[in-house]
């Protein structure tokens, strides 16, 4: 197992990114943004989903791209 795939880094990035989305949860996204936002969301709890049975690899790739998604979204927004 790589280093980045552990529980508790994986724990760490869920927390970050759930942090983050209530940073976006009160813009008034365009209907193709919502979808960005929304599958952002549904990578985070599939990441949850993996964590959960132990599959941290897919567990970590779902946070990663759920980050990915949501950044996205906080750099239109200008966010970060």
């Amino acid at each position: 197992m790589n280093e980045l795939e552990t529980k508790e880094k994986i724990e760490i990035d869920i927390s970050k990114l759930e942090r983050n989305l209530k940073q976006v949860e009160n813009i008034d996204f365009t209907p193709l943004e919502k979808e960005v936002y929304s599958r952002a969301i549904d990578y985070k709890n599939d990441s949850k989903y993996y964590l959960e049975k132990e599959d941290f690899r897919t567990a970590f790739g779902c946070i990663e791209y759920s980050h990915g998604l949501l950044d996205a979204l906080r750099m239109i927004y200008e966010l970060i």
